[in-house]
């Protein structure tokens, strides 16, 4: 906007100054010609003054013209000149803007997929680790005496109280003692007792 502000200044500038000079230029001829005012007196002298005077403002007009035509030329061309450059720049300017914008969000968007992978992964971790101590709890509640062990006897225990705390679990199929007891040596250990949930994906 200030470019074509100041082609336009520059413009009008200009085009007073053809004007003016011209003006200038035209008194002087007028004027400035000693034959005007030398020689004879009489009407001679007047028709003479008034045909040259005549003649004068005739080649004025015609020569004018001209000026004015090549001055209006030359501020069209400045003017379409300077739009044109101003044009590519603003374009420019967009297109930098753009990009700056799309890489500012390329990287946003790169930074939150990483924050929501990240607090994903917490979460399940967070999870497991509540899953593992609620089964340490089931675990320790079926080992009666407390050997890090749990016998055929104490697993159908704890069946029998875990049913009758929830009794809708009654009609639910109960997982057997062999589920729990891979190796079949008579005892669930800790560690088996995790790994039946492990492989039912619970953890």
């Amino acid at each position: 906007m200030k470019f074509s502000i100041f082609h336009q200044a520059f413009c009008l500038l200009f085009t007073a100054s053809v004007v003016l000079g011209q003006g200038y230029v035209d008194q002087q001829d007028y004027y400035g010609q000693d034959d005007y005012y030398g020689g004879q007196d009489g009407y001679g002298q007047e028709d003479s003054l008034y045909h040259d005077y005549a003649a004068h403002q005739e080649k004025k007009a015609q020569g004018g013209n001209g000026g004015m035509m090549k001055t209006m030329a030359f501020c069209a061309g400045s003017w379409f000149l300077g739009g044109k450059i101003h044009s590519k720049r603003a374009v420019k300017k967009a297109t930098t803007q753009f990009q700056k914008n799309q890489r500012e969000f390329y990287l946003k968007y790169v930074k939150d997929v990483n924050t929501l992978q990240t607090q994903n992964h917490e979460l399940q971790q967070y999870m497991t680790e509540v899953m593992k101590q609620k089964l340490t709890e089931e675990f320790l509640a079926a080992d009666l005496n407390n050997d890090r062990q749990v016998t055929r006897a104490e697993f159908e225990m704890y069946k029998k109280e875990y049913i009758k705390k929830h009794p809708e679990m009654q009609n639910v199929q109960f997982p057997a003692f062999e589920e729990f007891d891979p190796d079949h040596n008579g005892v669930i250990s800790m560690r088996e007792h995790e790994g039946y949930y492990e492989r039912q994906g619970l953890i």
